[in-house]
């Protein structure tokens, strides 16, 4: 059941205080209205004792300096003068200058330069015409005789007699030349045989030939066929020994060219190295 109020003429302090009290259940509150009384009453009869209080310095304040009016002067009002004007005065008229006359030459006695006389030149002295000069007779030549050296063809030996056979073969590659070279030796002394006589043909129009190529005193050969083209690609040629009576090649190598120099398969120079066996 809800707690009534009752209002009565009791001080506000004490009223607002029994309106507060009476919310707390269990109790009508004016228990405690003793002890507040006695706390209020004591502070209250305490000794009044003053507590020194350490003003606190204030800071002093800086006059600010004072300044004088000083009364502007006014600026005197410029009063127009008068300008003097000047009056033009008349410009005067230039008078007629006298044209100058002629002033006569003084009669001189200096005589006119007369022309000189040029002095007659001597007449060029004639030459005497000039004469046949008879031309220089011929001298017979020689008969046969040439201003070249005629040169005269030492015949070479012919092949040496023998059975030739082809000892070692190696196809190279060559960027520039297709031909064949190699060396010819004595099978049983192992020396150089020269003037032999090497034959090189193809199996096409061509490059035909015969191509004749002859070893020099160390046995060595060297056949030029043609440059590198691609016309020379996949011609075979055959390599034989040739020569007069008593000659016999037992060997023919048969070998095929190619183009490409930078392929292994393909050859440009057939290196041959042949023997000799004499019957």
């Amino acid at each position: 059941m809800p707690t009534k109020i009752r209002l009565s003429p009791r001080p506000h302090f004490l009223r607002r205080w029994k309106e507060y009290l009476q919310f707390i259940p269990g109790t009508n509150g004016w228990w405690l209205l003793g002890p507040c009384l006695l706390t209020v009453t004591i502070l209250a009869c305490v000794t009044n004792t003053p507590v020194a209080q350490i003003a606190t310095p204030r800071p002093t304040r800086t006059l600010l300096p004072t300044f004088t009016m000083t009364p502007i002067p006014p600026s005197p009002t410029p009063v127009p003068t008068n300008t003097i004007t000047p009056t033009p005065t008349e410009t005067p008229v230039a008078t007629n200058t006298p044209m100058p006359t002629d002033t006569p030459l003084p009669a001189t006695d200096t005589p006119m330069p007369t022309d000189t006389p040029v002095p007659p030149t001597a007449p060029p002295p004639t030459s005497a015409p000039p004469t046949n000069t008879p031309a220089p007779t011929p001298t017979p030549d020689s008969a046969g005789t040439s201003p070249l050296p005629t040169p005269t063809n030492t015949p070479e030996p012919d092949t040496p007699p023998g059975r030739y056979e082809v000892d070692d073969e190696e196809g190279k590659q060559n960027c520039a030349h297709v031909g064949v070279t190699g060396r010819v030796f004595d099978r049983d002394s192992d020396d150089p045989v020269p003037y032999v006589t090497i034959q090189v043909t193809g199996d096409t129009d061509e490059y035909k030939g015969p191509y004749i190529g002859k070893t020099d005193q160390d046995g060595n050969y060297t056949i030029l066929i043609s440059e590198l083209n691609d016309s020379i690609d996949d011609v075979e040629f055959t390599v034989e020994v040739i020569g007069g009576s008593g000659v016999e090649s037992k060997d023919k190598l048969e070998w095929r060219a190619g183009d490409n120099c930078k392929d292994d398969d393909d050859i440009q120079i057939m290196e041959i190295r042949w023997e000799r066996k004499k019957s």
